[in-house]
């Protein structure tokens, strides 16, 4: 399930069928990262296995890259100290109170708190809805938060993107790599995906500024910084 990108950076590959998104590691000489808390205490539980398999010591902090239920919504069941920018947690704490049930995600659909394009993976991945919990992060910030694992800083940043007002990036400097999350994707609305070109530009220009190598993005394969640049543009 792990794959190592680099020394210290290890990441998971996507799942289709149930929209779990890219999920990394990333290790210090004192602490560890995760990067998203999954859609579901049982993917976090794979993680945790794939770590142990791996003989690589369980996560100490964990951020998320934005309030989306594939990235989030396995936050309750993580055992190291969670972050999140302070408007992903205002989302999560609204949505901490929400019950679940297939009536409720249909209502929850027709009120756009979940997209209708997420509802059949929500589906896929909850054999019982009600066993869905949410929980906003341990920790939140306001537009950038610096982490450091012990030789190995990790620079969590508020971006502009079309996804979400909530995105954020983990940039990792020392290994020239950053999880992107889903900040290259368009905004979700319903099952219609929105293109927004002037925060696009935006972005285009915070990533060429961003001194990288490899970009880890939610639902795909790592690239490296040219193609992604070039695809964006």
């Amino acid at each position: 399930m792990l794959k190592k990108l680099t020394d210290n950076i290890y990441y998971t590959e996507p799942e289709e069928t149930t929209d779990r998104p890219t999920m990394g590691y990333i290790k210090g000489e004192k602490y560890s990262l995760m990067v998203e808390a999954g859609n579901s205490a049982k993917t976090v539980n794979k993680f945790n296995s794939a770590l142990l398999s791996l003989g690589l010591p369980p996560a100490d902090f964990t951020v998320v890259t934005h309030s989306h239920w594939d990235h989030t919504f396995g936050m309750h069941a993580l055992n190291s100290v969670s972050v999140a920018l302070d408007k992903t947690n205002e989302i999560l704490s609204f949505m901490e109170n929400l019950k679940w049930s297939q009536s409720l995600l249909n209502e929850y659909v027709k009120k756009d708190i979940i997209p209708l394009f997420c509802k059949p993976h929500i589906e896929n991945e909850y054999g019982n809805l009600s066993e869905i919990t949410v929980r906003p992060a341990d920790i939140s910030f306001s537009g950038e938060m610096t982490l450091d694992l012990g030789g190995q800083k990790c620079i969590f940043k508020n971006i502009v993107s079309p996804h979400t007002d909530d995105c954020v990036i983990v940039y990792i400097p020392y290994e020239k790599t950053v999880f992107l999350g889903d900040c290259l994707c368009e905004e979700l609305i319903g099952d219609q995906w929105i293109d927004n070109k002037d925060k696009l530009a935006v972005l285009i220009n915070t990533l060429e500024k961003l001194d990288f190598k490899y970009g880890l993005e939610g639902h795909f394969q790592p690239r490296e910084k040219e193609t992604i640049i070039k695809e964006l543009k």
